[in-house]
């Protein structure tokens, strides 16, 4: 049982620290699963938790590296492949000697093949931490494509060196040319074994098809099972399985697909599970980080072995072994090219130098050290473990500090101009239809409510094109309303100024805003304006947030509207004077947007539509004007890819979001209400 309950605890720590990495974006998410993972070892379950290597190797080195070599952009690694083979293969090596001998000096202890151990472990660089650290920051594309394909390699050569240092201690002699053969041997049968499984696993797939037997969740088993049974086959005839998981994954993604509905639906299942698998793995690896770091922590610390001061000493000069030796690697590398020029060159090599972090490759391999040598216990391993786990985090920070003075700046994504243009031409075309003096009264609330939505997918371009800093201040920004509007509606409730039934219309309303504020990524002064304010107004007034959750009438009198104006009336007042305020503390063409965005709404309330259209939203009437919007934009997409305007990549890209939204707008018809929200006052 308690076995249970540390797997749904770990699986708790992983699903909060994605959230909090939604809430807390400037923080990598690595760190908050290390967090959790200090707080899982300090519980009971922790403490008793015992890692075993072959599990960790097969469960999850192997699979992640299965779908590294899924996504690998080959034409892209060759492209830079003399680069990125000499930092995969050269880079790993190097690093390898240069460690274990630095380790080996600083703690003559330690055994050699058990330091060789530990610098080939931290040979790998973590593409995933990479990206996590620089994703709001203007990285050239070269210098990305190369870490990417760098860690897909070296991976790869890391762990098999590292095994092979590992046989060197475990068995306690090595010989320097058998073990290049073995390492030869080892690379070629597994790449082998890797091609082999994958055209088995095709064969298979032909019979199933001969059969009629075609099932998504069985070739989706098949898949998932693919780096595990060229893992294990490896081991078994004695090759690397870890070469023989990559390249089962090379293979699997150069495979032909046929362009079915059958191939469609498998892709999009299996690219949602493998994305959650990978995420789940990445994340274990961290939480064990912290479990590792929780249990080793204390003994070594408090330890007479080695002095504190030794061990931070060893950290530090391990850490800028690593950078120094990848930047003259990189350095020496540059001069056999002249290709960009000499200050191009120096920022390229120091972005490529300090992205090399160490992460969940590293720390996985670590902990496939033995826990005994000779049948007796290991007893360096905890130390190797501590200093990998050290080395590891001083590197994220060293990187996360370093990287943003180096780059060039916030990323910038330019504005969709052509999406743009598409979703302006649907709306000019839903304008026309309201000119329609057929359409009922319904209909034409609906209508209006559709280019409402289409005004707000354009804004959302604008917004996806926005900077880090800037969008946070979007966010920040609906927070605030979202918290006016509640003190505004609750201070009227109290005064009596309006009836149980105007609070909660009023209320649903706001509940609808902070829901479309809420599917976007939070800041964390935004997430304290929406939620702990929220939870300090229920503490003060529990009877208000009780009057809240009751359900509103289905139908709107005229007392109701009169009052929701009031109310709308004077908060948009508040809210105008808090935006006129915070001029020169956020973007003023950001605050334009939403001062407009308010004053649009003024009028709606005055024409007695505004309640009515936010109503319309649960009508079947709306679900048919949208219907007609989708169709629309497929029709314009078509006019613009005919005429040049955009590319028939782009077009595909186009459609595969529409039908996303349609997809979406269909599976709600089916939860609309039998009555209507409202009527017409």
């Amino acid at each position: 049982m308690e076995l249970v309950e540390l797997i749904i605890l770990i699986a708790v720590a992983i699903t909060f620290s994605n959230i909090l990495a939604k809430i807390i974006p400037t923080v990598p998410i690595f760190f908050i699963q290390i967090f959790f993972g200090i707080l899982v070892g300090l519980s009971s379950y922790g403490r008793t938790l015992n890692f075993r290597p072959e599990i960790f190797l097969v469960l999850i080195i192997a699979p992640l590296l299965f779908r590294e070599g899924e996504h690998a952009d080959l034409p892209v690694i060759f492209k830079n492949f003399g680069t990125i083979l000499s930092l995969a293969f050269g880079g790993v090596l190097v690093t390898l000697v240069a460690v274990g001998i630095t380790l080996h000096t600083l703690m003559p202890t330690i055994p050699l093949a058990a330091c060789m151990a530990f610098g080939a472990a931290l040979g790998p660089t973590d593409a995933v931490a990479v990206s996590s650290i620089t994703k709001s920051l203007k990285i050239p594309p070269r210098v990305m494509r190369i870490l990417e394909g760098e860690g897909l390699l070296n991976d790869a050569s890391g762990v098999t060196a590292f095994q092979f240092a590992t046989i060197a201690l475990v068995t306690g002699s090595f010989s320097i040319w058998q073990g290049s053969w073995r390492l030869l041997f080892a690379s070629v049968g597994g790449a082998l074994v890797g091609i082999v499984v994958v055209w088995g696993k095709r064969k298979l797939i032909r019979l199933i098809e001969q059969l009629s037997a075609q099932d998504v969740t069985a070739y989706l088993l098949i898949e998932l099972l693919l780096p595990f049974v060229a893992y294990v086959f490896s081991e078994i005839i004695g090759v690397s399985g870890i070469i023989a998981a990559v390249v089962a994954g090379v293979m699997q993604a150069t495979g032909r697909q046929k362009v079915t509905l059958f191939q469609a639906e498998l892709a999009n299942v299996s690219t949602a599970t493998w994305n959650t698998i990978v995420f789940t793995l990445n994340g274990l690896v961290f939480i064990f980080l912290g479990i590792e770091i929780s249990q080793v922590f204390s003994p070594i610390w408090e330890s007479d072995v080695y002095a504190n001061w030794l061990l931070l000493l060893v950290i530090v000069a391990v850490t800028i072994i690593l950078f120094f030796i990848r930047f003259i690697f990189l350095l020496l590398l540059n001069l056999f090219s002249a290709k960009k020029s000499k200050a191009k060159s120096w920022q390229e090599i120091l972005l490529l130098t300090f992205g090399g972090v160490k992460g969940t490759v590293s720390l996985a391999t670590i902990f496939i050290l033995p826990t005994s040598l000779h049948g007796e216990l290991f007893p360096q391993r905890s130390v190797l473990l501590f200093l990998t786990a050290g080395v590891i985090l001083l590197s994220l920070i060293i990187s996360l500090v370093v990287l943003p003075q180096i780059s060039d700046g916030e990323a910038e994504v330019p504005v969709d101009e052509k999406g743009l243009a598409i979703l302006s031409e649907v709306k000019e075309e839903l304008k026309v239809d309201q000119l329609d003096e057929t359409l009922t009264e319904n209909e034409q609330i609906a209508l209006k409510a559709v280019i409402q939505t289409y005004e707000n997918r354009m804004w959302d371009i604008y917004t996806v094109a926005m900077t880090e800093s800037e969008r946070q201040e979007v966010q920040e920004i609906q927070a605030l309303i979202i918290g006016i509007e509640r003190d505004g509606l609750d201070e009227s409730f109290r005064r009596h100024e309006i009836d149980g039934n105007t609070y909660r219309f009023y209320s649903r309303f706001i509940a609808n805003f902070q829901h479309s504020v809420g599917q976007q990524i939070l800041s964390f002064l935004a997430f304290w304006l929406l939620v702990v304010r929220r939870i300090i107004r229920v503490i003060l007034h529990p009877k208000l947030f009780f009057e809240r959750r009751q359900n509103a009438p289905k139908q709107m009198q005229p007392n109701d509207l009169n009052q929701i104006k009031k109310v709308y009336l004077r908060n948009t007042k508040l809210i105008k004077q808090s935006l006129s305020s915070l001029d020169g503390v956020y973007d003023e063409k950001i605050i334009a947007h939403f001062l407009e965005q308010r004053q649009n709404m003024m009028g709606q309330l005055e024409l007695n539509d505004f309640m009515a259209a936010v109503m319309i939203r649960q009508d079947p009437a709306y679900i048919k004007e949208m219907l007609r919007g989708y169709y629309l934009e497929r029709k314009v997409i078509d006019l613009f890819e005919t005429a040049g305007t955009i590319t028939t990549f782009a077009a595909n890209e186009y459609r595969r979001k529409v039908n996303l939204l349609e997809s979406y707008a269909m599976g709600q018809t089916g939860n609309l209400p039998r009555v209507p929200f409202f009527r017409k006052i």
